[in-house]
């Protein structure tokens, strides 16, 4: 008996698995809003070069002229190319030749300038501060911004590792509890910093805790929950995070200072550690580590809860249970086994380079939306809801429609729309391709979870999940990196993104197979004669194995 058969025995769905779902489900939604609030505490407002005289008001009373202040500000910044004032310089001293109708460019060129010694100011109309009016991040100091989202994802790369170890050692509920501790802990700190170093510091710890949560919910719940609904659980922890985007975007109509926002999206998390405090350990977990009296107390707790009887719920029928969950433990593979053989070799590198080019693109888009336009509030709204849209459709169009068809063709729609969004004057246009985009790469994301699953054998299913968790995290983590070309063309990064994603479609579609109504694999042999234990055939009679080395 597996310990699948016994999940019917206390409710495959029940009660009890609705409130775990639900417990667990607003906790993510405010955890969620994370991910993307740098969108508004790290917004770019204009800004100008600080002019002394004209910026103190007391100065600029005394100012005996009847100039106005448009026309003063000319007098002391020159103008870009497209007739706007300079972000991050001004003259050297007031210059009366701007004035002037008659000044050319290359007059203008040869009045001497310098840096913004005296500081910025900033547009305050849409965002009234963000740790880039409060540090400076601008002109020399741009590229910190994106470092700091950078540090972000490194410390989700190093949260997956720490707390997926921390997990298998110590338990689920513990380090489900002690990450959303620790991400209610470094989020709210993120409020009192008062440098960009320390912001950093505490960026990172978020980082590293939110991915142990994620990791350690998720698993709690996939242990939880039978293969028939466990597609449906992961839309659901999805359409969590959409709803996440979707209330980020709300408060900031109303709380605009980037230090109230960080709390408001904060504090709430503390009382969600009480919500989840009555979950019980997963059995699955307290089993394979031959606890049976603890696990048959989960189970039979479950079953009350769910108004199950649980007369088959004995020690002798945990026991039975070990001996099928540890089979595949038995035999330990290394990473050197998961590019032996050239099936599974080609499966993990096209697989991984999928996940790569998903990371880089949804975080590469949703973390630029102020480029999109000046309403950031409405696109982030706008992002929200439409992510949850995309997640709904998958449930309905994930079994009718072939795991690699919705890939390659998300993939290369969104290869299409992103190059097609730079080059259309009209904003509404452009927000509505960059838009359709992104959600194809929501999509992607939640199909590529499903697909991974279908193609990978049991018995390193799990160490291949690691594996690409690892790589989306590093596709994430150069997302910043990548959009910070925009300073220097316009058309670099999305020109970047769309090559990566027709070339991730090609891949997939040359190089994998298909895996609906298929039978997931378990062993690696099935991978190397063919997709599941049903096309498993060796080529030759004299050939009837497959050498793996074990250790």
């Amino acid at each position: 008996m597996a310990f699948e058969d016994l999940l019917p025995e206390v409710g495959a769905r029940g009660r009890f698995h609705v409130l775990q779902d639900i417990s667990l489900g607003i906790s993510l939604i405010f955890v969620g809003c994370h991910f993307l609030i740098e969108n508004f505490t790290a917004f770019v407002p204009e800004h100008r070069c600080r002019i002394p005289f004209l910026d103190n008001t007391s100065a600029l009373f005394n100012v005996s002229t009847n100039l106005n202040f448009s026309s003063l500000l000319k007098l002391s910044i020159p103008l870009d190319s497209k007739g706007k004032l300079e972000r991050c310089l001004r003259f050297s001293w007031p210059q009366w030749l701007p004035l002037s109708p008659n000044v050319t460019g290359q007059n203008r060129s040869q009045l001497e300038t310098e840096p913004c010694v005296d500081g910025w100011v900033y547009d305050q109309s849409i965002i009234t501060s963000s740790i880039v009016t409060e540090w400076n991040l601008v002109c020399g100091f741009q590229t910190l911004k994106s470092l700091s989202q950078s540090i972000f994802f490194a410390g989700n790369l190093v949260g997956y590792v720490t707390w997926g170890f921390l997990s298998d050692r110590f338990g689920r509920k513990w380090t489900i509890l002690s990450s959303l501790l620790m991400v209610a802990v470094s989020s709210t700190g993120a409020f009192f910093v008062q440098s960009f170093p320390v912001y950093c510091c505490f960026r990172f710890l978020l980082g590293s805790s939110i991915s142990g949560f994620f990791l350690c919910s998720g698993t709690m719940i996939q242990e939880w929950t039978t293969s028939q609904y466990r597609p449906l659980v992961i839309i659901i922890f999805g359409l969590c995070v959409s709803l996440g985007h979707m209330l980020l975007g709300v408060v900031t109509y109303v709380i605009q200072e980037w230090r109230k926002l960080q709390l408001v999206v904060s504090v709430p998390l503390f009382a969600f550690l009480l919500t989840i405090w009555w979950l019980p350990e997963s059995p699955r977990w307290l089993i394979v580590h031959r606890k049976y009296d603890e696990a048959l107390n989960v189970l039979r707790k479950v079953a009350k809860i769910n108004g199950v009887k649980d007369e088959n719920l004995t020690v002798e029928a945990l026991r039975s249970t070990t001996e099928k969950e540890l089979v595949p433990a038995q035999t330990h593979y290394t990473m050197l086994d998961l590019v032996h053989l050239s099936n599974l070799r080609t499966r993990i590198l096209c697989l991984s380079f999928a996940g790569f080019t998903l990371g880089v693109i949804f975080y590469g888009l949703s973390l630029d939306l102020q480029y999109l336009g000046h309403n950031i509030q409405m696109l982030q709204v706008l992002l929200g809801i439409s992510t949850l849209l995309s997640r709904l459709g998958t449930i309905f169009i994930m079994n009718h429609l072939g795991r690699r068809t919705i890939l390659v063709a998300g993939l290369l729609l969104a290869g299409l729309f992103i190059p097609a969004s730079v080059f259309l004057p009209q904003e509404i246009l452009h927000v509505v391709l960059s838009m359709l985009a992104v959600n194809c790469i929501v999509v992607c994301i939640s199909y590529n979870g499903v697909y991974a699953t279908e193609l990978i054998p049991t018995v390193v299913r799990n160490r291949f999940r690691g594996l690409t968790l690892l790589v989306d995290r590093v596709g994430a983590m150069l997302a910043p990196l990548v959009v910070t070309l925009r300073h220097y063309s316009p058309y670099v990064s999305p020109i970047i993104f769309a090559i990566m994603a027709i070339t991730a479609g090609l891949v997939i579609f040359f190089f994998l197979p298909e895996t609906q109504n298929k039978p997931m694999p378990d062993t690696m042999q099935e991978i190397e004669y063919g997709h599941s234990r049903e096309e498993a055939r060796p080529k030759d009679k004299r050939d009837t194995t497959v050498k793996i080395s074990q250790f």
